[in-house]
């Protein structure tokens, strides 16, 4: 199954809006490598400096690549990184943004997710995240409750997913291709209560069982009643106490996304939350370690300062 030229045309025209005169890179790994090929092949008919790197793959989202490709990430006006787990959350990829280099990142992209989840209504979506950000972005208190049991007082900080960067056409964008959230960095003091994830969650797809986490100032106590919840405890174990820390949270804004059990997707499908775990670097926090997991939530109610702006899944602004 091949990627339309439709789709790449978006993706590299429309989107990352690549120039004859302006270099692009793309990373991957192996298992994604024929896919990325695809982007790099289309990418060649717009650019003479266009240049694939095929690195080892990681074993964690938000593990650093080697030197030698976070130098290459230095160095490129226009970059793309394809690989099996995510290079979003480094500090590489902060370094490669810093110098206005434009930056989408794809981890877990399938060409089915491309092929459907692209071609969207931007303008709409623009029109939308003007919206809802500036919500999110000027909110003292954000209360999420779903009849699955969460039930959570927040507060955030560094709100982005500006609607300049649905488009990562201006000096340092960045973001996710699918695109599609209004992601912010979560007040850690100011965050508590229960989360029950009962959607998906990496390196697990979608969830059987729902997890439930209590969470007491921004950490998180997973609460081992299946093998989901043992699963998740372990791989946050692995990495410390500092892996209990919430880093995230996300409003899915893409009206084509769909839960699939694949992460990159399902946090942007329309209508619903999402909370991260790990690192939260990238909204100006402090935790600094190399994990950043997303779960999702679905048909969330949202009450920000006391008004309603989305019940059971259906947003209302």
């Amino acid at each position: 199954m091949a990627i339309d030229s439709k789709i790449l045309n978006i993706i590299l025209i429309k989107i990352l809006d690549l120039k004859p005169n302006e270099s692009f890179l793309v990373i991957t790994d192996e298992p994604k490598k024929e896919l990325a090929m695809q982007i790099y092949e289309y990418a060649k008919k717009i650019t003479r400096s266009a240049r694939i790197e095929v690195i080892e793959e990681l074993e964690i989202n938000g593990q650093e690549p080697d030197r030698k490709t976070a130098e290459l990430m230095l160095d490129y006006d226009v970059q793309f990184y394809l690989t099996s787990k995510s290079l979003s959350h480094t500090n590489a990829r902060r370094d490669a943004t810093k110098r206005g280099h434009r930056i989408i990142s794809s981890p877990g992209l399938t060409e089915d997710m491309m092929n459907r989840c692209v071609d969207i209504d931007y303008d709409w979506l623009i029109r939308l995240h003007k919206k809802l950000k500036l919500v999110v972005l000027n909110s003292k208190e954000i209360h999420i409750k779903t009849k699955a049991g969460t039930n959570i007082k927040t507060a955030v900080h560094d709100t982005r997913s500006e609607s300049d960067n649905l488009l990562k056409n201006k000096k340092g964008a960045f973001g996710n291709l699918p695109t599609g959230e209004i992601d912010s960095g979560i007040v850690r003091e100011k965050t508590n209560g229960t989360i029950v994830f009962d959607s998906s969650f990496p390196d697990i797809g979608i969830l059987k069982n729902p997890v439930k986490v209590k969470v007491f100032n921004g950490t998180g106590k997973i609460i081992l009643d299946n093998k989901e919840a043992k699963k998740i405890n372990q791989m946050l174990s692995s990495f410390g106490e500092k892996a209990f820390l919430l880093g995230e949270l996300g409003i899915g804004t893409n009206p084509k996304a769909k839960i699939t059990g694949n992460i990159l997707e399902d946090e942007k499908v329309l209508e619903t939350v999402h909370f991260a775990f790990g690192n939260d670097l990238s909204y100006n926090g402090t935790n600094n370690i190399p994990l950043h997991l997303d779960g999702v939530i679905k048909e969330p109610t949202i009450e920000i300062d006391g008004k309603t702006i989305m019940k059971n899944g259906k947003l209302l602004i």
